[in-house]
C-alpha cells in the first residue's frame, strides 16, 4: 500500500489517483529511501501541480460563446451605423452636402420614378439655394426623430417659401430591427406653350426626348423633381432650326405644373417701308413667308443660322406692287436687325393714272350706252331696255320702271362725265347732259361696281 504525498491518505491500493484528494500518485522504487527534506519537496511539487488551470474542455466553449457575443455586438453597431433611421438620414445629408450625385440619384429613385444624375445634380443645387444645408440637415433629423416617436408614417421637408422638396416616410424594416426610410422628391410637370408650331428635341438624363406642340398648345416636357432647369434644346419650326434652352424653376410654381420659358438664339427684323402711303393690304415677305404689316414693323423670330431675305408688297387699284429685296447674310445676322425697302413711287403713280383713265373711259362708255337705251325705253315704254343698267331691289329700280311705263316721254343727249371718285365699293359720278330743249342737266349717280369698273349698276341718282 502507498501513501498520498498530498493528503497522506494511506489506502491507495496501487491506484493512479488518490480517492481522497484526486491528486495523481507517482510510485517510485526509491520512495522509501527519501530523506525528510526530499519528501517535503515532493509534497510541495505535488501541491503546485494540483493548482493548474481548468481543463481545455471547459475553457473552449466559454471562449467561443464570448467571441460570438462580441461579434454580435460589433455587427449590431455596424448595422446601426448604416441602417438606423438616423444613419439613413445622415447618408442623405452627406450625399447632398458633398454633391454626390450618384448617391443622391440612388436614394431618391423608386420603381415608379428613376432619378438620373443630371436631375440629382440640379436637385442638390436647389436644396442648397432654396433651403440651405444647415436648415436642411436640421429639418431632416427633426423629421426622422418625429417619425420615430409619432404614429405618422411620412412627413415633408419644405423650402423657406413653403414648397415641398423631400418626402420622408417609413417603408418597412431593415434586419427586423430598424425602420427603413424612403426618400422621395416630389415631381411636377414642366409645361411649354409655343407661339408657333414647334418640335423640341433635348436630352433628359441620357435619354433623347422629342416633344411636338401646336401653336398656343400647352404640352408637357415630362415630370421633374425640384430644381432650376436650363435644358439644352433644338427647336424646329416652319422657319428653320434654333439652338437654345428650355428654362423652368420650381420657385415659379405654386401648383402641380411649372411654366417653361424659351431661350433660343433667334433674330428679330425691323422693316421700314418707303413710298407705301398709297397702298393697302401691305405684307412683309421674309424668306418667302408673307406676314401682315404690324404697327411696330418688327417681325420674328427667325433662325440666326441662315440668310434673311426681305421685301414687301402692297395692293392699289387692284394691282400688286413690290419693293426691292434686301438680304442679310448668315454671318451678319444679329438678334436685332433693321432693313429698309422702298416701293417705286413713279411706278405706282403711272399705274394710277393709267387705271383712272381706263376707269373713266369705262364709265363714259357706260353712260353713253345707258343714255341711248334710256331714250329708247321712254319712246317705247319698255323698261327691259334699261333694266340691265340698274341695280335690282333698290328704290331707283322701281322708280325708273314707273317712269318708263308712264305716258311721259324724255330725251337726253351728249352725256359728259365730269367727275369720278370711288368710296368703299361704290363710284360717285357727276354727269352733265342736255334735254330736248337744249338745257344742261347735271346729275349725280351712285354706281355699284368692282375696282376695275366692271359690272357697273346704277344704285341711285339725283338731278340738279
Amino acid at each position: 500500500m502507498g501513501q498520498c504525498a498530498v493528503c497522506h491518505h494511506e489506502k491507495l491500493l496501487h491506484q493512479s489517483v488518490c480517492p481522497n484528494c484526486q491528486s495523481q500518485i507517482l510510485y517510485s522504487k526509491t520512495l522509501n529511501q527519501q530523506t525528510p527534506k526530499q519528501r517535503d519537496a515532493a509534497q510541495s511539487s505535488s501541491s503546485n501541480n494540483n493548482k493548474r488551470p481548468p481543463s481545455l474542455k471547459k475553457v473552449i466553449p466559454i471562449a467561443i460563446v464570448s467571441f460570438i457575443i462580441i461579434l454580435l455586438i460589433i455587427l449590431f453597431l455596424l448595422l446601426r451605423n448604416f441602417n438606423s433611421p438616423e444613419a439613413q438620414a445622415k447618408i442623405l445629408i452627406n450625399a447632398v452636402n458633398n454633391e454626390d450625385v450618384a448617391k443622391v440619384s440612388n436614394l431618391l429613385s423608386s420603381k415608379e420614378n428613376k432619378v438620373g444624375r443630371q436631375e440629382a445634380s440640379t436637385y442638390i443645387q436647389f436644396i442648397k439655394k432654396e433651403v440651405g444645408m444647415k436648415l436642411f440637415e436640421k429639418e431632416v433629423y427633426d423629421t426622422v426623430d418625429g417619425l420615430n416617436h409619432e404614429t405618422a408614417v411620412a412627413s415633408y421637408i419644405k423650402t423657406r417659401e413653403g414648397q415641398d422638396v423631400l418626402r420622408i416616410s417609413k417603408n418597412g424594416r431593415r434586419y427586423l430591427i430598424f425602420d427603413n426610410l424612403s426618400f422621395l422628391a416630389p415631381t411636377k410637370q414642366a409645361i411649354v406653350k409655343p407661339k408657333e408650331k414647334a418640335t423640341f428635341e433635348f436630352e433628359s438624363d441620357g435619354a433623347q426626348k422629342k416633344v411636338v406642340a401646336e401653336a398656343g398648345q400647352s404640352v408637357s416636357l415630362g415630370q421633374f423633381i425640384p430644381g432650376s432647369y436650363a435644358i439644352d434644346t433644338v427647336k424646329t419650326t416652319d422657319r428653320g432650326t434654333y439652338e437654345g434652352q428650355l428654362k423652368f424653376d420650381f420657385v415659379n410654381s405654386k401648383n402641380e405644373t411649372i411654366p417653361v420659358t424659351e431661350d433660343f438664339k433667334e433674330a428679330q427684323v425691323k422693316v421700314s417701308l418707303k413710298n407705301a402711303s398709297a397702298l393697302n393690304d401691305i405684307k412683309v415677305v421674309i424668306n418667302d413667308e408673307k406676314i401682315a404689316q404690324n404697327k411696330e414693323d418688327t417681325y420674328g423670330p427667325f433662325p440666326v443660322n441662315q440668310d434673311i431675305k426681305v421685301y414687301a408688297e402692297g395692293e392699289a387699284y387692284d394691282h400688286t406692287f413690290k419693293t426691292n429685296a434686301e438680304v442679310i447674310k448668315k454671318d451678319d445676322v444679329q438678334s436685332e436687325n433693321e432693313i429698309t425697302v422702298s416701293f417705286d413711287k413713279d411706278e405706282i403713280e403711272k399705274y394710277r393714272q393709267s387705271k383712272e383713265k381706263d376707269t373713266l373711259n369705262k364709265i363714259k362708255d357706260f353712260f353713253k350706252k345707258y343714255t341711248s337705251s334710256l331714250n329708247e325705253a321712254y319712246e317705247s315704254h319698255d323698261f327691259d331696255l334699261i333694266s340691265k343698267y340698274l341695280k335690282e331691289n333698290t328704290t331707283n329700280y322701281e322708280a325708273m320702271r314707273s317712269n318708263v311705263k308712264s305716258q311721259n316721254q324724255y330725251e337726253f343727249k351728249n352725256p359728259e362725265v365730269t367727275d369720278v371718285s370711288r368710296n368703299d365699293d361704290y363710284y360717285a359720278v357727276t354727269v352733265e347732259k342736255e334735254d330736248a330743249q337744249g338745257r344742261t342737266i347735271q346729275s349725280h349717280y351712285l354706281l355699284d361696281g368692282d375696282q376695275n369698273a366692271n359690272h357697273l349698276k346704277i344704285v341711285n341718282y339725283q338731278n340738279y
